[in-house]
């Protein structure tokens, strides 16, 4: 099966009656983790969008002819534009990937930390130049600095961690 529809099933798999309702502190590792993978795309290929949270697919100049709430339904009705958003992106990704495009080869987990926080309910916002989740703002850094941080253990275990620290 492909990447493509392993995403779809997990898209479709998604509570979405309980999603955006759940503020846990591992939430923030998940969306730092992201930040990370994002800046060290968009610095690598020096891409002009709307950073962090973008469609990549598009960033990169492909045009996917995806109907993708023809795929999952739920989207079609989804108020949060963020959550919609994120998940179309991951789609598009997933399916440049199995077109065999080198960079999405390369960034294949790009949209994993979003997917799992969304997957685990959790919710993001922005404010006031601050991304809030997990019940923490983190403030907007450039992609330049987010490239050189340490990648985050986004595990059960890890995230686990993350919430006795």
């Amino acid at each position: 099966m492909n990447q493509l529809c392993k995403g779809i099933e997990r898209i479709n798999s998604i509570n979405w009656g309980t999603s955006a309702r759940t503020d846990e502190p591992s939430n923030m590792a998940l969306l730092q983790e992201y930040i990370r993978r994002a800046a060290i795309l968009t610095t690598t290929y020096r891409l002009k969008t709307s950073y962090p949270f973008f469609n990549a697919s598009r960033a990169l100049g492909y045009d996917v002819d995806l109907d993708i709430t023809e795929k999952c339904p739920h989207l079609k009705d989804l108020k949060n534009s963020f959550l919609k958003g994120t998940c179309e992106a991951y789609l598009e990704w997933l399916l440049l990937f199995d077109s065999g495009n080198e960079i999405a080869s390369e960034f294949h987990d790009l949209y994993e930390p979003l997917i799992l926080l969304i997957e685990r309910g959790g919710t993001i916002r922005r404010q006031h130049g601050e991304i809030i989740t997990g019940g923490y703002a983190f403030p907007l850094a450039h992609a330049e600095y987010m490239s050189k941080k340490a990648p985050i253990d986004i595990s059960d275990q890890g995230l686990e961690a993350w919430v006795k620290q």
